[in-house]
């Protein structure tokens, strides 16, 4: 089947739980605020205690499925190369992106093995996140042919090389558009991680301090020049999220920054993937750069304001009238 994107990483089960830890927040100490950014909190579990729970949710989740997933929303046709178990939780994974119109025939069944799960510990609009990942990136099987106008990658363990060879391979025999979403493996790695793939890609997403890292730059350098390397080592656009500063794309030289769109924010799980979602949607129209990043801030917005990664995920139509109805502030800006 022709896509017009597939996208390759995890699919996972997120269990969400939410605590009522009020009683067991504590900020950081002075010495440990010199490592840390001053907002950052702790949520103290006792060894050995029990904590009630208010609720619990369970939804589809991993980075790969999550993007497949919206884009299908936003009316495009998506494909996913990812792995299950043979368990009940696999079959019910399998079941529900073919549900949301996913193409799930790359979805490889693993029939002995445990499929992916996270359980996230969701506090007053952030979370903590255990991850169980059951498969490496060899366990993804990549079809002989990959027929699709765009191809994403989600975030990678160890062992990601051979399947950035196999997807350069068909860029360069197909001129396919590739976009990706760097993992911590190759973020700690830097930019070289990448190899020839990143003079290939179109689009980059980071949030600012994988980006920073994945620079290379020392010190607190500021976005522009992050952006800057970044570009030059070879992605025609590099997209950055800065949470409540909203968020940055560079590309031929020109640099736009957009704020972040008012809503209630109840889980953050999945804004990042929301944020790429409507970015890719806008670019896979041809919109301009400048509303690529409006769509993303909306599809963001709505997701936060849902549990799930998923469950706020709109429509084309959606994001257009509210990207259209929101009086934006004056938000571009142009290197000199």
């Amino acid at each position: 089947m022709n896509y017009d994107i597939i996208t390759i990483g995890d699919v996972m089960r997120d269990i969400f739980v939410f605590p009522d830890l009020s009683d067991m927040e504590k900020p950081v100490s002075d010495e440990e605020i010199e490592s840390k950014e001053p907002f950052d909190k702790f949520l103290v579990f006792g060894l050995g205690d029990k904590i009630d729970i208010s609720d619990v949710s369970f939804s589809v989740g991993g980075t790969a499925a999550n993007v497949a997933v919206g884009l299908g929303k936003a009316g495009f046709n998506t494909g996913l190369i990812s792995a299950v178990g043979g368990d009940s939780v696999g079959s019910e994974l399998v079941l529900d992106i073919k549900a949301k119109k996913v193409g799930v025939e790359n979805l490889k069944i693993y029939k002995n093995r445990k499929s992916s799960f996270s359980v996230i510990v969701s506090y007053k609009g952030e979370r903590t996140i255990f991850v169980y990942h059951a498969f490496k990136p060899s366990d993804f099987v990549l079809p002989k042919e990959i027929t699709a106008n765009w191809v994403y990658l989600g975030p990678m363990a160890q062992g990601f090389e051979d399947i950035y060879n196999q997807v350069t391979s068909e860029i360069v025999k197909k001129n396919l558009k590739v976009a990706i979403n760097p993992g911590s493996v190759q973020i700690n790695r830097g930019l070289e991680s990448l190899g020839g793939l990143k003079r290939l890609m179109e689009v980059i997403f980071l949030n600012r301090e994988e980006a920073h890292i994945m620079s290379g730059l020392s010190g607190t350098p500021q976005i522009k020049d992050i952006m800057k390397v970044i570009s030059f080592s070879g992605p025609k656009t590099v997209v950055i999220t800065d949470g409540k500063e909203g968020a940055y794309v560079y590309s031929e030289e020109k640099f736009l920054k957009v704020g972040i769109y008012p809503g209630h924010r109840i889980d953050a799980t999945g804004a990042g993937d929301a944020f790429s979602t409507g970015f890719l949607a806008a670019r896979m129209k041809e919109l301009p750069l400048q509303e690529c990043l409006k769509w993303g801030v909306v599809n963001s917005a709505s997701v936060v304001g849902k549990i799930g990664a998923q469950e706020g995920l709109l429509s084309s139509n959606t994001i257009k009238k509210k990207v259209k109805e929101y009086r934006w502030p004056a938000e571009s800006l142009r290197f000199s």
